[in-house]
């Protein structure tokens, strides 16, 4: 999953770069854009599909799921509306996509060490300011 992680974001941040050569003259560059959303958005589907059974069995917290998921699904309009010219909602939407990159990437990355549940073994609850015998 790590490894679907870090290539989705090497593609994702491709993708202005490749835009900015397009802005700049180099008009064989939006073709480039338009094959690397896809490869964006594949990854990202991949890394969704990993990450939901990653957090079924504890392996990664729920976010790391919902947010490559709300990820998958930005990219999924931000793809449409690249193609429709739409550029008031694809540039503010790149944006914001790169926020969620941000915020995914850690999830993925670090380690995880789940919160013991209330109910198992060993569970201890403790209350700010009480000590043993009050």
């Amino acid at each position: 999953m790590r490894v679907v992680a870090v290539l989705h974001a090497l593609s994702f941040l491709l993708q202005p770069i490749l835009a900015g050569l397009f802005l700049s003259g180099q008009d064989s560059a939006i073709d480039s854009h338009a094959t690397n959303a896809g490869i964006v958005v594949l990854l990202c589907l991949i890394l969704t599909v990993l990450a939901f059974p990653a957090w079924r069995k504890d392996l990664v917290p729920r976010a790391a799921f919902t947010t490559s998921l709300s990820l998958l699904v930005a990219e999924g309009v931000q793809m449409y509306a690249g193609f429709a010219h739409l550029m008031w909602l694809h540039i503010p939407l790149g944006v914001v996509m790169m926020g969620g990159l941000a915020t995914v990437m850690p999830l993925v990355m670090r380690p995880y060490k789940p919160a013991m549940a209330a109910g198992s073994a060993g569970a201890v609850v403790a209350f700010p300011g009480a000590e043993a015998g009050e």
